[in-house]
């Protein structure tokens, strides 16, 4: 029974919460009710517009309908006329098919009347319907105008601005400062085209513009669309070219990665060019200085008789031996000075008595000299004849 005892208790003091909720839910949502009826009863926010500017505004939005509803039929017309030409392969005759004068539409009544294609003669009963509806809608035009001052009729070059202005400056003999502070808070039109009507209304110090079709080809709603949509198409233009920009400077990065790699790999054929060069022209130099070398094996007589370099005997002349060109392991570039110098020493001499050269087609003062000092020391041989010794294999004997 302990156990049950705050069961109890919570059930007495639940309904005292519930109750003192409900009353906090009742007030605010009559608080909520209150607000509302405020607003309601205030109407909407804004600045507070005179029932003569309210009634003209009312005036000029009931000339723009009907001004499109002038339009609409117009364009039904053109339809019909289209339509007509393609039946008969002719044109109307030359006349205001808009406005119809009542000569002009004896006549199109006496054509529908004699007109014995039915669906042509439906066409041109169509014309004549459309025509007395604008006329109509002319007519109730004129009728709301004639309650409202007269409009500015729209030039070539001019704006709103500067019409809106000129009224409240001119006509109605403001100050620039006031003018300009009444049309800065007035929403103005632009652009706007020769043939509208600019309907400006100035009274207890209030301002008020509006514009309508008039005369003019296309109404203000079309051009606001047409301006729109111009604007749309340059945003989208200015998109398209903005990612075919990215999309080419994403191209020309991938170009520039490509002409970089193939400017390493030319620069990198263009080394090895030149290092074929170098060991081309390396080896020119090593070929032209063969060519112009004479090859030469310079030892004591008995040396070079012991390599088989020479070879002689008894009753026969020695001659030079066909021998590998490792053999002649020293040579002379003919094309500087062209002497060979030995000393006695270098061959363990006390003095060196003679030399000779093989093969023994070299011949001694006509081909070579050779020059001792006084002592017989040293020798000097100079080639007398230089091309006759170009590339050849020589054996100079010293004894």
């Amino acid at each position: 029974m302990a156990q049950e005892q705050p069961k109890v208790q919570s059930k007495e003091i639940e309904p005292g919460k519930k109750s003192k909720k409900s009353y906090y839910v009742i007030g605010a949502l009559a608080l909520v009710i209150l607000v509302l009826a405020y607003f309601v009863l205030k109407g909407p926010a804004g600045p507070k517009v005179s029932p003569k500017m309210k009634q003209m505004e009312e005036t000029v939005q009931q000339i723009q309908q009907l001004e499109s509803s002038i339009q609409e039929k117009q364009n039904e017309v053109f339809t019909v006329l289209n339509d007509y030409k393609k039946k008969t392969g002719e044109d109307l005759p030359e006349i205001n098919i808009m406005n119809l004068s009542p000569e002009q539409k004896k006549v199109l009544e006496e054509k529908i009347k004699n007109e014995k294609d039915v669906s042509i003669k439906s066409l041109l009963q169509d014309i004549l319907d459309k025509n007395n509806d604008i006329q109509n809608l002319n007519a109730k035009v004129q009728e709301l105008e004639a309650l409202l001052p007269k409009p500015h009729l729209v030039e070539k070059g001019e704006n709103h601005y500067q019409i809106a202005m000129n009224f409240l400056l001119n006509e109605k003999g403001l100050d620039k400062a006031r003018s300009m502070e009444l049309v800065e808070r007035t929403a103005l039109f632009e652009p706007i085209v020769p043939g509208f009507k600019v309907w400006n209304f100035y009274a207890e110090d209030e301002y008020g513009t509006f514009i309508t079709q008039g005369s003019a080809p296309i109404s203000p709603n079309q051009i606001q669309r047409k301006v729109k949509k111009e604007l749309v198409d340059a945003k989208d233009k200015a998109i398209a070219e903005k990612e075919q920009l990215q999309s080419d400077i994403s191209e020309m990065e991938v170009r520039r990665t490509e002409l970089i790699s193939q400017l390493d790999l030319l620069n990198q054929e263009k080394q090895n060019m030149l290092g074929k060069m170098s060991d081309l022209s390396e080896q020119n130099l090593e070929m032209q200085t063969a060519l112009n070398s004479v090859y030469f094996a310079m030892d004591l007589r008995k040396n070079l008789t012991q390599k088989n370099i020479i070879k002689g005997g008894f009753l026969r002349s020695t001659k030079l031996q066909k021998v590998d060109l490792a053999m002649f392991d020293r040579s002379l570039d003919l094309r500087g000075e062209p002497k060979i110098t030995a000393a006695a020493a270098a061959f363990e001499l006390s003095k060196i008595k003679d030399v000779t050269i093989y093969p023994s087609y070299f011949k001694l003062d006509t081909d070579y000299q050779v020059e001792f000092d006084e002592a017989r020391q040293n020798v000097t041989i100079t080639i007398l004849d230089v091309k006759k010794f170009m590339s050849e294999k020589i054996a100079i004997a010293i004894e």
